[in-house]
Formats: structure tokens, sequence, C-alpha cells
């Protein structure tokens, strides 16, 4: 199955904390890794007080069911030093989130797919248009890149060089 993972830094070595976690994701034997978008700076969206992130989205092929990939990238999120916060929008290390698996529509206390911010998040939708702006979400009649251009052009991203694996 085909899937998108978001990928968002805002501690310490952003683009190691990015890298390191590709890297991660990539060594699994039951997910191979096709492509990954430029990296991204950006704002805070929801806690306008927490450090500046670096995001990019990553797509992949597994043999992992969703709730299996799910707990797969929680535990590469551990692994990274990620603490489980009792709030929702803090600073954290890595954050991974399953974005869409295949044409799969889910609704679980654990997990929802296709990621119900997807429309709102212009550091998901730029990077994604990097690796596939053709993509047409589950359940959504629109290209990522029509999804991107409804965004406000005042959201602007700064690209990141990145060391590719």
């Amino acid at each position: 199955m085909i899937c998108f993972l978001g990928i968002g830094s805002n501690i310490d070595d952003r683009l190691s904390n990015l890298n390191q976690s590709i890297t991660l994701i990539s060594e699994d034997v039951n997910i191979n890794f096709l492509k990954v978008s430029n990296f991204y700076e950006s704002p805070p969206m929801y806690n306008l007080n927490l450090n500046m992130f670096l995001n990019g989205v990553i797509k992949i092929s597994t043999s992992y069911a969703p709730h299996q990939l799910l707990r797969k990238v929680k535990n590469i999120e551990s692994k990274m030093g990620r603490e489980k916060c009792t709030e929702r929008y803090e600073n954290r290390i890595i954050d991974i989130d399953i974005l869409c698996c295949g044409n799969e529509i889910i609704e679980s206390d654990e997990l929802i797919v296709p990621h119900p911010n997807i429309k709102e998040r212009k550091f998901v939708l730029e990077p994604w248009c990097d690796i596939d702006s053709n993509y047409i979400i589950a359940n959504e009649n629109r290209k990522i890149e029509e999804l991107l251009a409804m965004l406000p052009e005042s959201l602007k991203l700064k690209r990141v060089n990145w060391m590719s694996l």
C-alpha cells in the first residue's frame, strides 16, 4: 500500500532530526522508501508560542496495515526521544503523522486517515506537491496541488536544503 507520512521537528537540530527519522523509517524491512520532499521551515500553527518547525513529506510503500504503521512511527518517535505530552501542540523533537494510506478511510480513537487537517496545512501540502502533486486523497475531489492553491498566498514557507539518503 502507498502511504504518505508528514514529518516535522522544532527542537535542537531539526534537519538532523528529520533525516534520522527518515533513516529509521527506511530501515524497516516492511517499508519501501519511495520519495522525500524538500523540507520547509514554517511557523507554528495552533500554539504560536512554539519554535519554528521544519517539515517534509515522505512517500512509502508498506505491507503494514495502517494501525501497524501507526505503532511503527510512534515507536520511532519514542526511540528519538519524543515524550508523550499532555498538551496537544508542544515543541517536539520529531512528529510523524500518517497523512493517508492508499484509499483507506479510518476513523478510530487512535487513527484518522486521511489526516483530518491536511487541507489547512501548507507545511504538508507544499512538500507533498514536491513528490506527488497529482495525488487525490480518499473522499476528496481535488489534487494536492489544487488544495495547496486554495490556501492564502500570505502563508509563506522557506525551503531548506537537505542531504539525501
